[in-house]
């Protein structure tokens, strides 16, 4: 793993902001591919005892996060840790965008586009106490997409996605608006910007909601500067992990605590 938090790129002369996108893409493929398996599990265990430890994140009663991929801070345990104590939402592809999705465990995932493990609207869904629920008298188990509308609110969003075959139907059109969004990315850097993979999932999900957004990666993925285009959204937190420990980016403050 990368001994430096912030890899420099001056060296390497990038034309356009496409083009040097796709060339900080390439970089962290390399510098992943070349580290230690038991290193970025160590790193991935500071970052998220670090995200635990946000005050932002105990206050809150509703968090998004995301459901690892090979490459991404691993957030497995972690949701299912505190799945019993928050209201725990994970992204589902809704056509070009996403919707926010109860998770109420890895029994309940469906392995969907990109090989994404999303929540699966048929499973029962269990509320966590005080939340409202549908009457229990019915015959029907409850599930997420007919309880989804009695304990959530609006999520202003612009363009909205369509449906396509694949995918559920129809959801209800009503997200929850968490508290705290943990965002996954390929790259970020210190001022908040966020490199994705391309495909503009968060890009499109991030203006409509107002959550304080979390950016969450290895130290290899930190760089000095990120290019960033009009819509982009940036984060209000970033940590990044090491073998020896993580770095708090305040990204609207523009300071850094290890």
């Amino acid at each position: 793993m990368s001994g430096s938090i912030i890899g420099s790129i001056s060296d390497r002369p990038l034309q356009t902001q496409q083009a040097a996108k796709r060339r900080l893409r390439q970089i962290v493929r390399e510098r992943y591919a070349a580290a230690d398996r038991a290193g970025l599990k160590v790193a991935a265990d500071h970052v998220m005892q670090a995200l635990e430890q946000l005050p932002e994140f105990i206050a809150a009663r509703c968090v998004a996060l995301y459901w690892s991929l090979p490459g991404e801070v691993e957030t497995h345990a972690f949701a299912e840790k505190w799945r019993h104590e928050k209201q725990v939402l994970l992204p589902v592809m809704h056509g070009d965008g996403l919707l926010l999705y109860p998770f109420t465990g890895r029994e309940h995932l469906v392995q969907r586009r990109f090989g994404v493990w999303e929540p699966d609207p048929e499973a029962p869904f269990s509320a966590l106490p005080g939340t409202p629920v549908p009457d229990t008298t019915s015959e029907h188990t409850p599930n997420r997409k007919s309880l989804l509308a009695a304990h959530t609110t609006q999520v202003p969003r612009t363009n909205p996605p369509q449906a396509q075959p694949t995918e559920p139907a129809e959801l209800t059109g009503r997200d929850p608006d968490p508290d705290l969004i943990v965002v996954p990315a390929v790259g970020f850097d210190p001022q908040g910007s966020r490199l994705g993979h391309g495909k503009g999932f968060y890009d499109r999900l991030l203006p409509g909601t107002q959550a304080l957004k979390v950016g969450i990666c290895f130290d290899f993925q930190l760089f000095e500067h990120i290019p960033a285009e009009e819509h982009d959204v940036p984060m209000d937190r970033i940590i990044a992990g090491s073998r020896d420990g993580s770095v708090l980016y305040l990204c609207d403050k523009n300071d850094a605590y290890r």
